[in-house]
């Protein structure tokens, strides 16, 4: 999940006129289908916590991020967040079988399939999840369930044992991504799940946010393994003789080689990613913008999905030179899963930032490294919601596929600006669907205030307060939660009655429009 954006309100204000001027419910328009998934998202690192053997745990342990402690406490609450989830009239929810968890040891042959004998595996996690879904299934929630959401174990990535003179790591752990025979293991690991859950589990997101995972992570740094590539997305400087290219196409390597090992075990299942997808806008009249926009969306938003849609990928990422074709890659998507926060105006990159893209979004993360005025950002970004409007027909247009929203949040203090975001970015998703797309679901980042990577627990994008995270509001606040924590949650007013109003009525009601929607 990409976070530590800030919301706009002012950007939220100027979307009004368009949301207002789509917003009939009338007969003239679609509405949303029968059996739409409404549900919450969340995430194993973010939500369950008391992860002790996953690269996070590794990277808090150098200092590098604020601690976690036990989250939300998600991994004991999950059956008390069901029951507010059914009561909201929700009937879909996400969450994470924490690989580290399932497989917290190296298996003994990274390329054969696992078995509950392995002694790799714990079974007493996968019976734990068994659980877990169990109560999914008994609180009326289809699960929509991810195996990886950015934290992978210790035995893939342990940042504490890289060595950059050598450029190597001490241990047997495998270098992240950067090494192939990560898509090996987590295609492995995938199988088994899906051996395991079969009977259970429809719909499958095998990778949270490839690209923002490697930007976090590969590009800038701020995320384990912490390598630095700003500068050359092309250069072989990291471990195995990657680059953020091979980064990018171990990940899809990756994902193809976990959606074939599902659908071998289910050929039903239902298969995806978790697309972050930042709708890239022009500045008016400005044609560097134009260029710059144009490119940005085809490598950030378009060259993943291209890959696993028709098996060509881009090695230039510039969407004209030097690609390839992989069949195995092909079709491997049966939905697109579209986790959603930002319409940016796009600006061409200085020297020295993201070659050979050479463009740069006007974005809190990218203006953490560089001034943003100073390469000719707007004070402001538009509107959030027309761009996911904008988005859902770009995706629906090239690939054909069904959607559902995985993720879409909103992380200030202000309750009534969540209700707004809720309603207004619901309606965004109606307005695409009345422009053709074909959507599956809307889930709401997130259902409990929760711990948020760097941010630490500084943003409540949560449908409930943790009462004792409120007074919590810069990353290094202080607050790990633990045992002795009161995590009583408390529903965030008015969006958790607006959320289930919209839920019950499978719509949004003109009363709820009129309130909320402008």
């Amino acid at each position: 999940m990409k976070k530590g954006i800030v919301i706009s309100a002012i950007a939220l204000l100027l979307g009004v006129t368009a949301i207002i001027s789509c917003s009939s419910s009338s007969s003239g328009t679609k509405s949303f289908p029968k059996g739409f998934l409404w549900g919450a998202s969340t995430a194993a690192e973010q939500s369950e916590g008391g992860i002790t053997n996953n690269d996070w745990y590794i990277w808090e342990q150098m200092g590098k991020t604020p601690p976690v402690g036990l989250a939300d406490n998600f991994y004991n609450l999950y059956a008390q967040d069901f029951t507010n989830a059914q009561a909201m009239h929700l009937n879909a929810f996400r969450l994470t079988f924490e690989w580290s968890r399932i497989v917290p040891n190296k298996p003994a042959n990274i390329y054969a399939p696992l078995t509950e004998s392995d002694p790799a595996v714990d079974m007493a996690e996968v019976n734990h999840y068994k659980a877990v879904v169990a109560s999914l299934a008994a609180h009326g929630l289809t699960p929509v369930v991810t195996l990886v959401h950015w934290t992978v174990p210790q035995w893939v990535d342990n940042p504490a044992a890289y060595n950059p003179t050598t450029n190597t790591f001490t241990d047997s752990s495998l270098g992240g991504w950067t090494n192939t025979e990560t898509a090996f293991a987590f295609a492995n690991y995938a199988g088994f799940m899906a051996q395991e859950f079969s009977s259970t589990v429809k719909y499958w997101i095998t990778e949270n946010e490839p690209l923002p995972d490697t930007l976090s992570g590969y590009i800038m740094g701020v995320f384990p393994p912490g390598f630095n590539n700003l500068s050359d997305l092309t250069a072989t400087t990291m471990p195995n003789g990657a680059s953020v290219v091979t980064v990018v196409k171990n990940m899809i390597m990756g994902h193809a080689l976990a959606y074939h090992a599902i659908h071998a075990i289910e050929p039903n299942a239902m298969v995806s990613i978790a697309e972050n997808s930042i709708f890239s806008s022009a500045i008016p009249g400005n044609a560097g913008s134009a260029a710059a926009a144009k490119a940005f969306d085809h490598a950030y938003n378009l060259a993943y999905l291209d890959a696993v849609t028709t098996g060509i990928f881009d090695n230039g990422l510039t969407g004209t030179t030097n690609t390839e074709y992989h069949a195995e890659w092909a079709h491997t998507l049966d939905y697109i899963g579209v986790n959603y926060y930002n319409n940016d105006y796009v600006v061409p990159a200085p020297a020295g930032f993201l070659k050979p893209i050479n463009a740069l979004p006007c974005d809190s993360t990218i203006g953490a490294f560089i001034s943003l005025s100073s390469i000719g950002c707007p004070a402001q970004n538009p509107s959030e919601t027309q761009g996911l409007t904008g988005i859902l027909v770009e995706y629906a247009q090239r690939y054909h596929l069904p959607m559902l929203i995985t993720e879409n949040g909103y992380g200030d203090a202000d309750p009534v600006g969540k209700a707004k975001y809720i309603v207004q970015n619901i309606q965004a998703v109606k307005n695409a669907i009345n422009q053709g797309a074909d959507m599956l679901g809307y889930m709401y980042w997130t259902m409990d205030y929760d711990y948020e990577w760097t941010s630490g627990y500084a943003q409540n994008f949560g449908l409930f307060y943790v009462d004792n995270f409120t007074s919590c509001t810069t990353p290094a606040c202080g607050l790990i939660p633990t045992t002795t924590t009161d995590f009583t949650r408390t529903p965030v007013q008015p969006a958790v009655d607006v959320f289930s109003a919209i839920a019950a009525a499978n719509d949004i009601t003109p009363t709820i429009m009129n309130q909320y929607g402008q």
